[in-house]
């Protein structure tokens, strides 16, 4: 007869021991459990809209994780494909953004400046690109929203066509003294992808750091 044991239950993230880490937490670390089945606790934490409950495992029953290999194809340098490769790096920008903010409210904050470190430097390489599209005519200007905010001052986000695909991107001036269209207001802009695309994420990095000029 096999008898259960009940596991532990932490609540919030301040009193779970050092060995045990959730799954995300191993991913990190370039670890994963060596069984998914083998939890050693479990962690309740509060998250912006509810209460969540997540698994735990002991860093001493987990193995290192292979590096995969990159098949990475070569795409054309034309506006459409520098579109589609800045749409790509543009959404996942706003999920690193989405996982910052949930995991402050969880109080993980290893996840949230690795989050923020990401975000930084894909928009870092969005504004580059822009930047250069612009210089070099390739990049159109539609006109502008503004993005409103009761604890600072209001966004000017200046809206770009580049190809098939728009992007926002903050203004550098307050573009009310242009002769820029004000397009309305906006909100916090969905980091869901809403279009078929066919590059996969490195793929669309590279192509954007070949353009830019900062690729090794």
């Amino acid at each position: 007869m096999t008898v259960q044991v009940e596991l532990e239950t932490y609540v919030g993230w301040d009193n779970i021991p050092k060995n045990l880490f959730t799954k995300t937490q191993l991913k990190d670390k370039r670890l994963k459990p060596v069984d998914l089945e083998n939890v050693a606790a479990y962690v309740k934490f509060q998250s912006p809209n509810r209460w969540r409950e997540t698994n735990l495992y002991n860093i001493d029953e987990t193995v290192e994780m292979k590096k995969r290999k990159l098949n990475i194809r070569n795409f054309e340098l034309n506006e459409n494909n520098l579109g589609e490769a800045l749409y790509i790096i543009n959404k996942s920008a706003k999920k690193s953004r989405d996982t910052k903010q949930e995991n402050y409210y969880s109080k993980n904050f290893g996840v949230v400046s690795r989050s923020k470190s990401r975000q930084s430097s894909l928009y870092d390489l969005k504004n580059d690109v822009i930047s250069k599209a612009e210089r070099d005519g390739i990049a159109e200007i539609i006109g502008y929203h503004v993005q409103e905010h009761y604890e600072r001052p209001d966004v000017f986000l200046v809206l770009y066509r580049i190809g098939d695909f728009t992007f926002h991107n903050i203004a550098d001036v307050n573009p009310e003294n242009t002769d820029l269209e004000r397009l309305g207001e906006i909100g916090v802009i969905s980091a869901e992808k809403t279009r078929k695309v066919e590059m996969k994420f490195n793929e669309a990095v590279k192509l954007l750091e070949t353009f830019s000029g900062k690729e090794d």
